[in-house]
């Protein structure tokens, strides 16, 4: 029996299930910190998106693989 984590909508996945809002809980508390100390050594706005591009893009990658995987 297949578990049903998020569900597929128009905008992207949606989660539905205590792991879904688990998973994404984590992926944004990952990025809180990463986002201030980008800020904190930042001297542009340019800057500060070249540098979280990499944990950003990383940590969206993972959560919507996830999300696919258990998307009903």
């Amino acid at each position: 029996m297949k578990k049903i984590w998020f569900k597929k909508t128009s905008l992207g996945y949606m989660p539905i299930h205590s792991m879904g809002f688990l998973i994404s809980l984590l992926a944004l508390v990952f990025m809180i910190p990463i986002v201030i100390a980008t800020n904190r050594q930042a001297h542009s706005v340019s800057d500060m998106f070249y540098q979280l591009f990499v944990y950003g893009s990383c940590t969206l990658f993972w959560w919507k693989w996830v999300a696919e995987k258990t998307a009903g």
